[in-house]
């Protein structure tokens, strides 16, 4: 399975665009429906009535990005981590940008990282399934903003909750385990605290768990029937396997787990 992008979803109507603008970009096949939402601090052009709105409630989902097209605008140590964040989930990325940090450069590999060395244009959004906007202009940012929601594209832009259509929560990763904390933008460092307090909580031992429990799937399908799978699972989960996986006494987790089915 393809690794998962976390994310919490704020749907909206993009804002203040007439229908001739919006018949002026190409308007994606990949869809999403939108409702009305606010914002909460001014933006380029946007009026002060908007910025007074509340900010929409957002729905938490984990994106498969596996082969999509994530457009990231901006070259610098933020638009870094975007990039990084994407290639562990096997997204093909393509930075727009003129420079772009050492880092970055590094992992353009002309694959499923690409780079084009030049200010972003409208154009740069055609074939996109996600797009970041991570650039120091907040002009700039503002139209890959407007660009991305005329062609009814999700779209985050740093920094700038009210003018993001979806926020990166502050993610643990053990193995297959993603644990996911947002504050919906309104404070990314009391996110990264929060995840950093639960990292001793869930330590590593948790991902060779899950990949144990993952690999006992189709054995128990095919040994239980329908009716028996969840006492099964109740007491695979009850921390007697995840104890013995922590201790390294793996032959002795499969033990518990081989008796369970009895």
């Amino acid at each position: 399975m393809a690794g998962y992008f976390p994310c919490s979803y704020a749907v909206f109507r993009p804002f203040a665009h007439r229908p001739e603008q919006i018949a002026e970009h190409r308007i994606s096949t990949r869809c999403y429906n939108r409702a009305d939402a606010g914002f909460r601090r001014p933006f380029p052009g946007r009026s002060s009535e908007d910025a007074r709105a509340p900010m929409a409630r957002t729905y938490p989902v984990s994106l498969v990005l596996k082969d999509k097209r994530a457009v990231v605008v901006g070259g610098g140590s933020v638009a870094t981590r975007k990039v990084l964040g994407l290639l562990e989930c096997e997204a093909l990325v393509s930075v727009v940008a003129p420079a772009v940090s050492p880092r970055l450069r590094e992992l353009v590999d002309g694959v499923r990282c690409t780079w084009r060395a030049k200010p972003y244009e409208t154009a740069d959004l055609d074939e996109a399934d996600i797009v970041f906007a991570a650039t120091d202009d907040e002009d700039v940012n503002r139209r890959v903003y407007d660009d991305a929601t005329a062609a009814r594209l999700m779209v985050n832009v740093a920094d700038r909750p009210e003018v993001c259509t979806f926020f990166l929560p502050s993610v643990l990763r053990r193995g297959k385990l993603s644990i996911a904390v947002s504050t919906e933008g309104a404070s990314p460092l009391s996110a990264r605290r929060i995840r950093e307090d639960m990292e001793g909580r869930y330590g590593e031992e948790y991902g060779a768990y899950l990949e144990l429990l993952a690999s006992w799937r189709p054995r128990v399908s095919a040994a239980l029937p329908p009716e028996r799978h969840f006492a099964f699972w109740e007491q695979a989960s009850d921390g007697r396997v995840l104890a013995l996986v922590a201790e390294g006494r793996a032959d002795e987790a499969e033990a518990v787990l081989e008796s369970l089915l009895s």
